[in-house]
Formats: structure tokens, C-alpha cells, sequence
């Protein structure tokens, strides 16, 4: 039987006023809207859906990576820096979501108690039908979207050693139904995900288009969730259920079956492996990234230097935030694509030559060229304020972020311009790497998912040859752990800054206490140095569940050691 969790009352005035749409509707004297209402403005009922969409999270750069391996912050007051090196707790929990995404569910039960009940368009019936089929799909698909988020952030092995989920919710709760309610299973929190990706892809169309002859599902649209984005969530969805965290230590082989499968058929859009973008790496440094391939869904570009002021270097008059560690650094192969401890090419005093184009890319290292700049991060000059530990925005690490970043933007208080970015919520790659980790943990390296033409070893070797490696390590590869453990680097290269680093070590059940390590340069010479060394406990791999929600309910159950 399904569990219900209470959530707070939201009337129609206050949804409305959380989404921030002021021209929602016109307002009556007494500046309230009914139920009523909903029925008879269709512009107001979609606007509850809208205000959900506007709440998924998508920022520009996700700073939960300095929280890991990948990277450490120079902001001494930053959350995640603080949950990093000993506060992480079930009070003090910056990657929490567990109330905000609840409310979200509840908003989007209360749109489908109502969504057949509005009149969304006069012109005929048939339109009519197809407006209620296309949100529906969505708010289902929406509904999948918080339901995974708690999942991902909340779900895990409670005070009675069972692996459980959350309280399911899959009708509108108002404040007389019971909340002292248990937690769902982590498996019946996964299946009714599927099961909602499932409703969703049976009433949307796989995309919006100028050659859909209904204007319900045209190219307008192409920012909603369509057929194919379900799918790609249903993939990023099975691969994370699969993994050993949640899987007594083992992957689930169904569920890597299951992913593989479903970013398959994703991918098929694109014509399977043909499809992988060139550009694919740089997908954000420049206007045209709005319609690159890459990109499978986006919100609406943004124009803004936010990014940059907090990440340029401080001599181009940025805040030097995010700095990749050493650790970072060295997970880029040499340019044959060899691990650096079975490179013949790598040389420790003369790292950056000889190496993944990516690391070029994505990082700036001392001697690179950023924005028509060569950066120094070297200590050999105290005055120079891009160098180590030099001054109050320098680098921790002797690096700084480069990808995500527009090198267009000019912080220079006498120039000061601001340039497009675009929120990408879905990228092709992604879904080609859950195909190949996924393919590989069911059926190994060289064996394809029933009915798809491409293996593991070719999706990484795909990505590994767009990225300009001369791939002569690929070969050597032959097993399935062999395999993994490339297809986890990968993995943390193409996708590094991102937002997944975090998820994925802790899926994975790797060690979260890597030290973040730096470079210090001093007269040309590279020595590592300990930047940061952090305080998780082995238990953490699964997060907290709030505080205030087991102080309120004692059939809530705690994670362990929470």
C-alpha cells in the first residue's frame, strides 16, 4: 500500500506567487483566484505546471563537486565546503532537498486532479484531448524528476537495515491526512518512478517539431519534456538504482540491462553512435550551443557574467571559486590515452604537454592562455595575484576552472560585458556513458545490448578519438573490471563539473576522503602539496533524512548513524 506523506497546505494565490509569473492571470477586486477558475483559464492551470518546471534544479555550474575529489572552493564560508570537512549532518545538509521536492509532487497531484477538467483551448475537441495528453505526460514525467531527487539524495540503508526510499505520493494531500507514515522501500520508490516514466512516454510524442502537424506539439515546445527526454531519464534513473550502494555491493544486472536499453533507445534518435557530436565537449562556450547537437534538453539561455565573476581568475577581475584539484588533473590520460602511472610520454616537471586535449579544455593550468591572458599560478612572483595562495581569490590548488565558463566575458569595470549561457539539463554524452557502463557491467566490454549495433568499447572509443587521444591504451583493455574502471574515468572527465562526481562515487561506493591535492611551482619546479583532507564517514554514502522530519514523525526511519 502506498504511503502518504503530509505536506504543507498551498493555496492558489501562493502557488502562484512561488512560481514568480506575475502575468499568470488578471487579478479580481478582491485580488484572489478559486478552484473554480482553474477550470475556465487555461493560462492559470498551466501555470502551476510552468511554476514546477521553473523549480527543477539546473544551475549553470554545480558546486557540489567541491565536495569531492575533483575540486576544492577558496570561499572559507562555502556549504559544501563545510559539509566536506566535518559538518555534514541531518541538521546542516546542503545537498538536501527532501521538503522542496515534496512540494513540488504535491503541486503536480494537485495539476492531474484537475488537468481533465479544464477547457485548454475553444477551437475544437480533438486539440482539446491533445493539450490534456501532452500535460499529463509532462507533469507525470515532472512527478519522476523530485521523485528521484529525494531518492538520489535521501534514499539508503535506515535504522532497520533495510534499503528504503521515501513515502510515495501520487495524490494531492491536504492537511487532514495522516503524515506519521513509514518510508517506502527503495525498490517501490524506483518502480513507481519507472512506472510514472512510463505513463509519461506513452502520452508524449518523442519530440516537438515544426513537422508535427499539430501546432499541441510543435517546435515551440522544444524546451518541454518530450517522448525521448523520458526516455533519457528513465536510463540516468535505472543506472543509478543499479549500482553497488544500493545493491548489497554488486551491481543489479537487471537494472544495468534495463539502462542500457533505455539509453539505447534514447539514442536512437540520433542514429545510435553516428550521432555523437564532434563538438560535444565545448558545449557551452558559445551563442550557437542553443542548437548543438550535444544538447537533448536546455532551459532558455540566459544572459549574464555570474559564471565568470565567480571563477575567472583574479587578474581578469574574477573571484577564482572553483579550483580543480590534482587529483583532477592527473585522471587525464597522456595523449595515447595511457593512465599517467603507465605513460611513457608523461613528464612530471612538463605535465601539461603530451596530454588528453581535455584537460586543455576544461582546466587552466600555470602558462595556459584564457581569454587572450597567459595565466601564471606559479609562486615565483608574490605580487602576481593569479598565483597560489597569493591573495584573497587565488587559487588553493594551482588551478582554475575553465570549463562552463564564456572566455568572451570581460570583467574589466571600464568594458563589462555579459554573454549567453544555456542550462543544460541533458546532453547525448551522458546518455552514451550510461549506455557504456551499464552494456559493460550486463554483458562486458565487447558484447552490445540486444538489438544495438555499438558495445562499450565502442562508445569509449568514440568519445575517447573526439577528444583528439590517439587511443593506444584502448587495446590493452580486455576485461570487464579493466573496463569499469576506464568507463568510471571517462565518465568523470567528460562529465566533470557537472554535477555528478558526487553522486557517482558515493553509487559507486567508493572512498569519499581523498585529500584534495595541489601543485606548488616554484622555479620551474612541480611539487604536490595537500590542500584539503576530508571527513566523511563511510556511512555517508547515503544522505540524512531531515532532522525535523523524524522529530515530528517516529515512523519516519533515520538512515544509519544519522
Amino acid at each position: 500500500m502506498k504511503n502518504k506523506i503530509k505536506l504543507r497546505v498551498i493555496s492558489i494565490l501562493t502557488i502562484i506567487a512561488f512560481m514568480g509569473c506575475e502575468d499568470v492571470f488578471e487579478p479580481q477586486i478582491d485580488n484572489r483566484r478559486n478552484t473554480e477558475d482553474l477550470f475556465s483559464d487555461p493560462v492559470l492551470a498551466e501555470g502551476i505546471l510552468l511554476g514546477v518546471y521553473n523549480s527543477i534544479p539546473a544551475p549553470l555550474l554545480d558546486l557540489s563537486s567541491v565536495a569531492t575529489d575533483d575540486a576544492v572552493t577558496n570561499d572559507l564560508n562555502n556549504n559544501f565546503l563545510r559539509m566536506a570537512t566535518g559538518e555534514w549532518s541531518a541538521i546542516f545538509n546542503p545537498i538536501g532537498s527532501f521538503n522542496n521536492s515534496f512540494d513540488k509532487i504535491n503541486r503536480i497531484n494537485y495539476f492531474l486532479s484537475f488537468v481533465d477538467e479544464v477547457q485548454w483551448t475553444s477551437e475544437d475537441e480533438e486539440r482539446n484531448e491533445l493539450f490534456k495528453k501532452r500535460f499529463k505526460g509532462e507533469a507525470y514525467a515532472l512527478r519522476t524528476i523530485y521523485n528521484f531527487d529525494i531518492l538520489k539524495k535521501h534514499g539508503g540503508i535506515a535504522t532497520n537495515g533495510e534499503i528504503l526510499g521515501q513515502p510515495i505520493s501520487d495524490e494531492y494531500i491536504n492537511i487532514d491526512n495522516d503524515y506519521k507514515l513509514s518510508r517506502s522501500s527503495y525498490d517501490e520508490v524506483y518502480q513507481f518512478i519507472i512506472d510514472d516514466c512510463t505513463l509519461a512516454e506513452s502520452l508524449l510524442v518523442d519530440e516537438y517539431s515544426i513537422n508535427n502537424p499539430s501546432s499541441v506539439n510543435s517546435a515551440q515546445y522544444k524546451n518541454r519534456i518530450s517522448g525521448n527526454i523520458v526516455r533519457a531519464l528513465k536510463a540516468r534513473y535505472a543506472l543509478h538504482a543499479a549500482s553497488p550502494s544500493f545493491n548489497n555491493g554488486n551491481s543489479n544486472i537487471n537494472r544495468m540491462q534495463d539502462a542500457a536499453i533505455y539509453a539505447a533507445e534514447a539514442l536512437d534518435v540520433i542514429g545510435g553512435l553516428a550521432g555523437l557530436d564532434n563538438g560535444g565537449t565545448k558545449f557551452y562556450d558559445s551563442n550557437d550551443d542553443q542548437n548543438r547537437a550535444e544538447i537533448l534538453w536546455r532551459l532558455d539561455p540566459i544572459n549574464n557574467r555570474t559564471l565568470e565573476k565567480n571563477n575567472y581568475p583574479p587578474s581578469l577581475f574574477g573571484n577564482g571559486d572553483v579550483n580543480p584539484t590534482q587529483n583532477l588533473v592527473d585522471a587525464f590520460p597522456d595523449s595515447n590515452g595511457f593512465p599517467l602511472n603507465q605513460s611513457t610520454t608523461y613528464d612530471i616537471q612538463n605535465p601539461y604537454e603530451n596530454r588528453d586535449p581535455r584537460l586543455k579544455n576544461y582546466i587552466i593550468y600555470d602558462g595556459a592562455n584564457f581569454a587572450g591572458t597567459t595565466i601564471h599560478t606559479d609562486n615565483d612572483d608574490p605580487n602576481n595575484i593569479d598565483g597560489l595562495n597569493n591573495s584573497q581569490f587565488s587559487t588553493r590548488t594551482g588551478y582554475y576552472l575553465k570549463k562552463m565558463l564564456r572566455p568572451d566575458v570581460n570583467l574589466n569595470p571600464n568594458i563589462l560585458n555579459t554573454q549567453r549561457h544555456f542550462n543544460v539539463l541533458i546532453r547525448y554524452t551522458e546518455l552514451f556513458l550510461i549506455y557504456a557502463e551499464a552494456a559493460n557491467e550486463a554483458w562486458g566490454p565487447d558484447t552490445p545490448a540486444p538489438g544495438v549495433s555499438y558495445t562499450a568499447r565502442d562508445v569509449i572509443s568514440a568519445i575517447r578519438n573526439r577528444a583528439g587521444i590517439n587511443d593506444l591504451y584502448l587495446s590493452t583493455i580486455t576485461s570487464r573490471e579493466n573496463m569499469r574502471n576506464l568507463i568510471r574515468n571517462e565518465r568523470r572527465l567528460e562529465l566533470c563539473f557537472e554535477g555528478f562526481r558526487f553522486w557517482d562515487i558515493r553509487r559507486w561506493g567508493l572512498t569519499l576522503n581523498e585529500t584534495a591535492k595541489g601543485v606548488n611551482i616554484s622555479n620551474n619546479i612541480h611539487s604536490e602539496i595537500e590542500v584539503e583532507i576530508r571527513d566523511y564517514e563511510d556511512f555517508m554514502k547515503y544522505g540524512p533524512i531531515p532532522f525535523n522530519e523524524v522529530l515530528k514523525n517516529e515512523n519516519m526511519l533515520q538512515n544509519i548513524n544519522w
